[in-house]
């Protein structure tokens, strides 16, 4: 089931909307373009026209403290995609962004809807993806331009939006399905592709900032920070980690 726009405020928005009203596991909400989309921690995402914004709804088999691990299932199917149709090398910044040659190329938000009728109550997974496709540089903030690229400015070619969605949409399904049976295969593998392995990061929340050398995630998907007195920290949730200069 696809729900298709010209311009949305946000895919994520509508998405948990129609999955709270009982919309099947598969619906899809696509958009040309929106003009509230939105990253971690509240953060905004540009969206311009020629890009790829959708948000699928799945129902994976999980228990809840499981849940958040379909971001970085996400990620690597992003990053699956891009290597074996165009044949790129990206890398995955924890939690959710998808870089190329160190610049961010896509984002990820995944957020978890409750439905509690027919009980037991049931939890779907909203997963949000924005990719910056047929853009150019150009079309963003001047202060997103040195940080971002595009699939057009590093292919220098139009890329199909149509094909590139199904191939996304089942390499999400198929990954997020993998961490119903075999999740420590598949965090192995998205340790293959780490943005911040054994990099200088800065970790920064409401009531802690830490400097430290990053090292790859646990098997519940917290990101370990080695600091410099040699204090291993796991970060989830609240903390936001960055390459340190």
């Amino acid at each position: 089931m696809l729900f298709s726009y010209n311009q949305l405020d946000s895919t994520n928005r509508l998405a948990k909307e129609l999955a709270a009203e009982g919309k099947p596991t598969g619906t899809v909400v696509l958009a040309v373009s929106q003009s509230a989309g939105r990253g971690q921690y509240g953060r905004a995402f540009t969206s311009p026209v020629g890009g790829l914004y959708f948000s699928l709804i799945l129902e994976p088999t999980l228990p809840p403290e499981r849940l958040s691990l379909a971001t970085l299932a996400t990620g690597l199917a992003c990053r699956s995609v891009l290597h074996r149709v165009f044949q790129l090398h990206p890398d995955i910044k924890w939690p959710n962004d998808v870089y190329l040659g160190g610049k961010k190329v896509a984002g990820i938000l995944c957020e978890t809807v409750l439905t509690p009728l027919p009980p037991p109550s049931k939890a779907k997974v909203i997963i949000g993806v924005g990719m910056n496709v047929n853009t150019r540089r150009k079309d963003y903030p001047e202060e997103l331009q040195p940080i971002i690229t595009t699939l057009f400015e590093e292919l220098q070619v139009t890329v199909d939006l149509d094909r590139l969605l199904n191939n996304l949409l089942e390499a999400i399904t198929v990954h997020v399905a993998q961490l119903q049976h075999d999740a420590a295969l598949l965090l192995a593998e998205w340790q293959r592709y780490d943005y911040l392995l054994n990099k200088s990061v800065v970790c920064t929340g409401e009531s802690h900032f830490f400097c430290g050398v990053g090292k790859g995630i646990d098997a519940q998907g917290f990101y370990r920070v080695l600091d410099h007195s040699g204090v291993e920290h796991r970060v989830l949730g609240g903390g936001q980690l960055r390459l340190q200069g």
